[in-house]
């Protein structure tokens, strides 16, 4: 029996990584958090509007599944269901990388998936930062993408014992950004972003951010766990947590749509990363570990139930709609007062 390509061999592997050290404790820093509640809030549950606008689309609920998979059979699977989920609840749904594809065309089928199952709702194409604008191009029509996400994943890389080692993409995404016909995202994998690195990103003409922080699935474990000349662990100690993430983008809301993705546990993190100024809200690690754990029924129920705490916790802060919960008054635990001191964030804006 011929040998599994090294590429999907690694897909699979981060599949069954990602599952064996899933932890259900959140390390985002949203305990870090208080929201306060509206004691008089003027409202009725059942009149509370939980849709939103993602990138020019009505969407039914401000959270996403973000990119997870693609480019094997197992991760084909998951995909199926993942967007079969997102056409139930009309949520946009994204592709994993998709770089495979373009060296392994049979393997299109784990990616085409998702616009099959999910034929009338926001699809998301994904690529790293290497891609060249023809791949871009390529990637979206191969899905029928409504946008485009280009992961950085630098820490990935030099945590992977077969990671690239040059990292010049800047041209790439501003020739993507400006020519590209649909959105595109950058996002992080899970470490997080500086102000500085959004800044970058904006003056490459970027207009949608994902700071994707960390706190969920971690790369640096799950990479060091295939490395098996170098522990490369220490590396997730220069990462950023979502919330400390959200912090540091917070001066560029008026330039950028910030997305808040990373350790997304309960419907409570949606509620304060949106308080916090995300646009929408990412979930990988929650929706795959449900959808290996237990079963698309089972999944499909977490959601629901999810949705109807959302509903309860925009009551209880007093906001009829999404735009309202940027309204609730926020309270910072001491250490991200200081951490926004040292950082030169200001808290009051």
């Amino acid at each position: 029996m011929p040998k599994q390509d090294e590429q999907i061999q690694r897909k699979v592997e981060h599949l069954f990584l990602a599952e064996k050290f899933y932890n259900q404790e959140s390390f985002a820093g949203f305990d870090q958090v208080r929201l306060l509640h509206d004691a008089l809030p003027e409202l009725a549950t059942d009149k509370i509007d939980l849709s939103t606008d993602f990138l020019g689309h009505t969407v039914s609920y401000p959270f996403y599944f973000n990119a997870i998979t693609g480019g094997s059979k197992q991760s084909g699977k998951f995909n199926a269901e993942l967007a079969k989920l997102a056409a139930e609840f009309n949520i946009p749904v994204s592709s994993g990388s998709m770089g495979v594809y373009f060296r392994i065309p049979e393997t299109k089928d784990s990616f085409t998936i998702l616009r099959e199952n999910n034929p009338n709702g926001v699809v998301i194409a994904n690529l790293s930062g290497k891609a060249n604008e023809k791949q871009a191009q390529q990637a979206v029509e191969l899905i029928h993408a409504d946008a485009l996400q280009i992961h950085l994943n630098v820490l990935q890389e030099l945590a992977m014992p077969e990671g690239d080692r040059e990292y010049y993409w800047a041209d790439n995404i501003k020739s993507i950004v400006n020519n590209l016909t649909v959105p595109v995202i950058i996002k992080e994998v899970g470490f997080g972003m500086t102000k500085e690195t959004i800044a970058k990103l904006i003056s490459l003409g970027v207009k949608n951010i994902d700071i994707s922080g960390f706190g969920g699935t971690d790369f640096a474990e799950i990479e060091s766990a295939r490395n098996h000349e170098l522990d490369l662990t220490y590396l997730d100690q220069l990462s950023l947590s979502t919330v400390e993430s959200l912090l540091e983008a917070k001066q560029f809301a008026s330039e950028a749509n910030i997305f808040a993705s990373g350790g997304i546990k309960e419907a409570f993190d949606i509620i304060k990363a949106l308080a916090m100024g995300a646009k929408s809200v990412g979930i990988s690690g929650l929706a795959l570990h449900h959808l290996q754990k237990y079963s698309y029924e089972e999944t499909k129920i977490f959601f629901e139930v999810m949705i109807t705490q959302l509903k309860i916790l925009m009551a209880a802060i007093g906001a009829k709609q999404i735009s309202d919960i940027k309204k609730a008054p926020i309270i910072y635990d001491q250490d991200l007062i200081n951490y926004a001191k040292q950082r030169k964030i200001d808290l009051t804006s």
